[in-house]
């Protein structure tokens, strides 16, 4: 929560969040106090692609381990989707990727 707050902060006082802030944003969902808030975590990327970021390894591997480590069990098949998605775009993986895939 707090980190959404922060970035909502930014967007008030005029700062363009980029693809480091919208990665950033995007782990502590991943991280967050009661487990993984990957549905908030797939709502910022939502709102990168609106606003025309660029998503890279770092924001795809964000997102895939989000949906990993989902409270009540792993979100695995929309991780896959993601996945999927990454390729197509012709961002590439890395180990971190692969990895949270496993």
């Amino acid at each position: 929560e707090r980190a959404l707050e922060v970035f909502n902060e930014m967007k008030r006082k005029g700062v363009q969040p980029n693809t480091v802030t919208f990665s950033a944003l995007i782990s502590a969902m991943e991280k967050a106090p009661g487990g993984s808030q990957w549905e908030k975590a797939l709502e910022v990327f939502g709102e990168m692609e609106r606003r025309g970021v660029e998503p890279s390894t770092v924001t795809f591997s964000a997102l895939i381990s989000a949906m990993e480590k989902a409270p009540g069990g792993s979100q695995w098949e929309r991780a896959l989707e993601v996945f999927g998605e990454m390729k197509r775009r012709g961002v590439e993986p890395d180990t971190v990727t692969l990895n949270a895939l496993i």
